[in-house]
């Protein structure tokens, strides 16, 4: 069997094993569902009332969607005082982050 067939063969055989692993096995939705209740502990001890952190299910992402009423320094902090960006950012696993802007908050911005 010529090499470029077997390394063919191989790619195949590993894509299909991660898309089980992480499709109708779970493993995907159950990290997502680990990455959102760790930043939604970080969020619960940044103390920032009506803050809340979410994470996209269909497809499943890394990104961090953040809501609620945030002003710019609780979001970006300053100096040696992070902000709750710093602070999602810093949970192991997170890709990224946006913030949603709701009805609330757009207009105070």
């Amino acid at each position: 069997m010529p090499a470029y067939r077997k390394f063919l063969l191989g790619l195949a055989a590993a894509l299909v094993a991660g898309w089980i692993s992480h499709g109708p096995l779970g493993r995907g939705e159950a990290f997502v569902g680990e990455l959102e209740a760790r930043a939604g502990e970080v969020l619960r001890k940044a103390e920032v009332a009506g803050v809340q952190v979410r994470f996209e299910r269909d497809p499943l992402s890394r990104q961090a969607i953040l809501s609620g009423p945030a002003d710019d320094f609780q979001r970006e902090g300053q100096g040696l005082f992070p902000g709750i960006n710093d602070r999602i950012r810093g949970v192991p696993g997170v890709a990224g982050l946006r913030w949603e802007e709701t009805a609330c908050c757009a207009e105070g911005r």
